[in-house]
């Protein structure tokens, strides 16, 4: 049989293959460059707009997003269009996303498959390109690209079509890092948001007059420069007023970072502050310190009686210089970060011990905040109690409300001397686990607070009159201590142990409420 010479018709993939002129190709450079240096969905939206009707001479150009569903449409217009004129046929579009393929039509008249839609005719649209927005990572167009005609008749070329398709792929990659940034940005918001409302002054529980004048010196210093040091106990909340003077003060949308300075040895702790250069000693690598990355914000050294004499010296500088040095390097990069520094020791003794240099306590002490451990701060007991069983009950599933009154006195006679606020929230974390019911009962606390409310019981006064009763608190502990004294013989160290209670302690109340 003969073959036909005819040659076959060209596939429609095959019909619109062409190239791109030289102009087209540098205008599609100079677009790419353009837009990829805008960071604002508005903006850059306009300007693919812009771009897309000024090489292809459309009338009109609408940019149409969808969400990942493809349910909701997001239409931008060229700023020359009117909000009326916005209007765009959803068929064409549909068919473009289903497809996710150029739909063109240079002559919509001749177009037996759309001459008939009901939003093609109601449009007068005479020619159109609809191109499909396909991003990395979406699974379905993340829009559409479109122009048309309705006033005058133009045919639009393959070559325009071939510009469009190039374009939009470069205008999809581009709108969809600008939208992930923008959400970035966004969340980051409201995190930071959601942080400082978790270390806001409402967020330290505490309403006692020890407290109060806690509070009164970090209203004074949130918006200040000055350098902080916080002492007080192990677990009486430095960090956590510490992170309510950053996330309250100005630098709040800038980091805070945080560090033991006791839990690593000289060198690391160097390295982990200041940074290193690779090669600087056995393992080192180029790493930015947590100086730098505090750049801005505000960085927390916590037990800063155990740095060297020679680490005081180099904090020294930074405070006074406002600069530091990677370990291993001799270029000194600028620094701006406020220190708070805290230190769970008596800071005389450490000056006499000379563990802490005095040039460099006298600029870390610029402003002192003396946490006051709980069992100076009684009156907080029952609010931070009722704040740590509500976490931690409803980190647990389970529907515990409150104390009662048995159990809340236990927990507020008791001295937290090991851990303060710590040892509290670890004691209510556990009695909550083992706690059946909606109230925390006396069975449900440790064997250490229940030994010490025995202990008191066994040892305490007869029962009270109706006029001991109405004692303030103050006034019930100095009678219940002198009875213990002289239960004791005097004997201090006797009265301690049938109190339950350090020596230190009893010696500390006794002064407070003149007892000799």
């Amino acid at each position: 049989m003969k073959k036909s010479s005819r040659r076959p018709e060209p596939k429609e993939k095959d019909s619109i293959k062409t190239s791109l002129s030289y102009d087209r190709l540098s205008s599609l450079f100079a677009i790419a460059q353009k837009i990829n240096q805008i960071k604002d969905l508005h903006i850059l939206l306009h300007e693919i707009l812009h771009a897309a009707i000024t090489n292809i001479g459309a009338e009109r150009g609408i940019i149409i997003l969808v969400d990942q569903p493809g349910e909701r449409y997001q239409t931008v217009a060229s700023e020359s269009l009117e909000e009326e004129a916005i209007a765009f046929s959803k068929s064409i579009v549909q068919k473009t996303l289903a497809k996710k393929k150029t739909l063109m039509s240079a002559d919509i008249k001749s177009d037996l498959t759309l001459k008939d839609a009901e939003s093609v005719r109601g449009l007068n649209i005479l020619s159109f390109i609809c191109v499909p927005l396909i991003a990395p990572g979406w699974k379905k167009p993340i829009g559409t690209l479109y122009v048309d005609q309705r006033i005058y008749e133009k045919t639009f070329t393959k070559e325009d079509r071939l510009f469009l398709e190039s374009f939009a792929n470069l205008a999809a990659i581009t709108i969809s890092n600008v939208n992930n940034m923008e959400q970035l940005v966004t969340e980051n918001m409201q995190l930071r948001q959601e942080v400082s409302k978790q270390y806001g002054f409402s967020e330290i529980q505490g309403k006692s007059k020890a407290m109060e004048k806690v509070y009164t010196t970090m209203q004074h210093i949130t918006n200040d420069d000055c350098t902080v040091l916080l002492t007080g106990e192990s677990g009486s909340g430095k960090e956590l007023i510490a992170k309510a003077i950053h996330y309250n003060g100005y630098r709040k949308n800038k980091p805070f970072l945080a560090i033991n300075c006791g839990a690593l040895p000289e060198n690391l702790l160097e390295a982990e502050l200041f940074g290193s250069i690779k090669g600087a000693f056995t393992g080192a690598v180029n790493k930015q310190g947590l100086l730098e990355a505090a750049e801005g914000g505000t960085l927390f050294l916590d037990e800063i009686q155990h740095t060297s004499e020679a680490m005081q010296i180099k904090l020294l500088r930074v405070l006074q210089e406002r600069e530091i040095r990677r370990v291993g390097s001799t270029k000194s990069i600028k620094v701006n970060v406020r220190l708070i520094c805290a230190t769970n020791e008596d800071i005389n003794t450490l000056l006499q011990r000379n563990r802490l240099r005095q040039d460099f306590y006298y600029r870390i002490n610029v402003v002192t905040i003396d946490v006051p451990p709980l069992r100076e701060r009684r009156d907080d007991i029952p609010l931070l109690a009722q704040f740590f069983l509500e976490k931690y009950a409803h980190a647990k599933g389970k529907n515990i409300r409150n104390f009662d009154k048995n159990t809340l006195a236990a927990l507020t006679r008791y001295d937290w001397a090991e851990n303060n606020v710590r040892e509290l929230a670890n004691e209510i974390e556990r009695a909550v686990i083992f706690a059946e019911g909606i109230q925390l009962k006396l069975t449900d606390l440790s064997e250490k607070i229940r030994g010490s409310t025995e202990m008191a019981a066994a040892t305490a006064v007869p029962i009270m009159t109706e006029q001991e009763e109405i004692l303030t608190h103050a006034q019930f502990e100095k009678r219940y201590i002198r009875s213990i004294l002289a239960k004791a013989g005097g004997n201090k160290s006797k009265a301690a142990k049938l109190m339950g209670v350090p020596r230190t302690t009893l010696i500390g109340k006794m002064r407070k409420y003149g007892l000799k």
